[in-house]
């Protein structure tokens, strides 16, 4: 069995390639199904985020076709096959475990350090864990990495030293206009993302904030409590409306007043369009650059704007290289959870190699069990005249011999799993098995005595074709 992982990053694909793999929230579930349904396929989840589209499996080597899974990526991307491979990446068991650690610790990210990745990665199990998708293998992949970043945020100061998307776009207005107090900003969008950059703003200094979504009702709602939450910040100051309610009806009429753009909304289509920008220019008075940030995957802003004189577009790569440097308390605390996490991947590893014996012990455990009821129910035949106490006793002793005589063999079991080779430990396995008697030995197919009315084994043909594929490319 083996922990597969497909995906496609900021790091190997631009932006106008991952947003074709990216999938919305309502799509994730149908996904889990489809991929949960291939053979071979034991457990699956998807992460899905701004810079990244993850596929992380559980599969039984023997019978999974990677094929079937490349196939259903083209189909959904739109890509060929040879496309698919050229454009994502695999790993398994250990390189996989090191990349999710990596990814949940936001070491992983185009903006180094940045916290909002674990909340999504949180949020990708549990989509997996609703659709009954995960088991104990990427439950407890998915949980210690989780628990590992939390641990990280907790006892480093990287949380105080690093962005998220939103901050970083707003870092860039930063680096624009010194002074946001005279700045009039929009933000389309009311989610998360939307709501994370809108306070950035107001630490910035910003004071006119316009937020506009496809339900007005939603974000009437989050203007009113970001209003709360920004005048909670003025204690000693009159309270006063910061945020606005803007009507996406009326999109270019808020696009013309403003000086910054956010785009940050879920949406698959191209929301600011060059037709919207030409009725946002008939009657816009100041013709100063506008500066729009572009933090959605699938983009938002239609790409050929950046081509305006008028406009500085930045879209989620142009942020990311524009903010790629570390300062050296970063590195510093980047330094330490890299120490720490080779600890907490050693162990998951550990675990995961024991995972191996599981169905040996199972079946140790089963043969055990059955022998004692077996001599026990022999011995009450024979004595019969024994009471219930007396059963009770032999049954109990007898419980510990059959403990103590396992204990040998199941501390062996467990020592082959640790074999660097996994190859080399499925064989060891297997032989040690058999040698204890808990499996039978496999009789070659060649020797099996052919049932009446069918051809030996050697002289049948098989018209199941077995995808051989090696897909495994590492950082």
């Amino acid at each position: 069995m083996k922990i597969l992982l497909y995906g496609v990053s900021h790091h190997y694909a631009p932006i106008e390639i991952r947003e074709n793999y990216a999938v919305e929230d309502i799509s994730v579930a149908k996904q889990l199904a489809d991929i949960h349904a291939f053979s071979g396929v034991e457990e699956v989840a998807i992460l899905t985020t701004c810079n990244r589209t993850e596929y992380y499996m559980y599969v039984d080597p023997d019978s999974f076709k990677h094929g079937e899974l490349l196939h259903y990526l083209a189909d959904y991307t739109g890509y060929d096959v040879t496309e698919v491979i050229s454009t994502t990446y695999g790993k398994s068991n250990l390189s996989a475990a090191t990349h999710l650690f990596n990814v949940t610790s936001g070491l992983d990210s185009s903006i180094i350090g940045e916290s909002q990745i674990l909340g999504q990665v949180k949020s990708a199990y549990q989509t997996a864990q609703e659709s009954e998708t995960v088991g104990p293998i990427l439950s407890s992949l998915f949980n210690k990495a989780i628990a590992f970043s939390k641990k990280m945020h907790t006892e480093t100061k990287i949380d105080q030293v690093s962005r998220d998307a939103a901050s970083a776009a707003v870092q860039l207005f930063k680096q624009e206009w010194k002074d946001f107090s005279d700045r009039r900003f929009l933000i389309i969008g009311a989610g998360k993302m939307a709501q994370s950059a809108a306070r950035a703003l107001v630490y910035q200094g910003a004071e006119s904030i316009t937020l506009a979504s496809r339900d007005y009702d939603k974000t009437s709602e989050v203007v009113g409590k970001l209003n709360e939450w920004a005048n909670a910040l003025k204690t000693n100051e009159m309270s006063i409306r910061t945020f606005h309610t803007g009507d996406y009806a009326h999109l270019p009429m808020f696009l013309a007043k403003a000086d910054g753009v956010i785009a940050a909304t879920k949406s698959t289509e191209v929301i600011v369009t060059e037709d919207v920008i030409k009725k946002m220019n008939d009657i816009r008075f100041s013709k100063k650059k506008q500066l729009m940030m572009d933090l959605a995957v699938p983009r938002n802003i239609e790409m050929d704007l950046e081509k305006d004189e008028h406009i500085l577009l930045f879209d989620m790569d142009r942020i990311g290289n524009e903010l790629k440097s570390t300062t050296k308390l970063q590195e510093k605390e980047l330094n330490h959870i890299k120490t720490e996490m080779e600890e907490a991947i050693y162990q998951f590893n550990f675990w995961f190699k024991e995972r191996k014996s599981v169905p040996y012990l199972e079946e140790f455990s089963k043969k055990n069990s059955r022998l004692r009821e077996t001599v026990m129910q022999s011995l009450v035949n024979k004595l019969p005249e024994l009471t219930e106490r007396e059963t009770a006793v032999i049954e109990k002793h007898m419980q510990s011999i059959v403990n103590q005589m396992a204990k040998k063999p199941i501390q062996a079991l467990k020592d082959i799993t640790k074999t660097d080779s996994s190859e080399k430990a499925d064989r060891e396995l297997k032989q040690f098995a058999v040698q204890m008697g808990i499996i039978e030995k496999e009789v070659p197919a060649e020797e099996a005595t052919p049932k009446e009315n069918e051809l030996p084994a050697s002289t049948k043909f098989s018209f199941e074709r077995k995808e051989v594929f090696q897909y495994e490319k590492h950082h």
